[in-house]
């Protein structure tokens, strides 16, 4: 976490405000979709902690799509440009919850496949 903060004006009563300085939360990492550099658990858990830090900055559902893509390289930046043409060739616009289980769906099956199989080889080989 950075030393950067941020202001937050709080209507109490006419004319009186507070001010509370909050510190200002680091961006997640971008998630490449390969090496599994950050795992995907862990950055999914660490996008959802961000949204949920700064609720009043992402209301809109597409604005939060539209970060989680910006936080994409690589093989899963791909998938998330492919994931959207394929919605928006359905005439569709893609909601939260939609958008959630499609990644989830993508990527925590692949690392799971990837950890089982690392722990058979330590269970093998220790």
């Amino acid at each position: 976490m950075g030393s950067k903060m941020f202001t937050v004006a709080v209507k109490l009563r006419d004319p009186v405000y507070v001010t509370i300085e909050k510190p200002v939360l680091d961006k997640p990492e971008k998630f490449s979709g390969r090496n599994w550099k950050p795992t995907f658990i862990a950055w999914w858990a660490r996008v959802g902690n961000y949204f949920k830090y700064y609720e009043t900055t992402y209301v809109m559902e597409t604005d939060k799509i539209a970060f989680v893509g910006h936080w994409m390289s690589g093989n899963a930046e791909k998938w998330y440009q492919a994931h959207a043409a394929q919605v928006k060739q359905q005439n569709k616009e893609d909601d939260w919850t939609s958008f959630a289980s499609a990644i989830k769906t993508r990527f925590s099956s692949e690392f799971e496949q990837c950890d089982a199989m690392h722990k058979i080889h330590r269970i093998c080989y220790t």
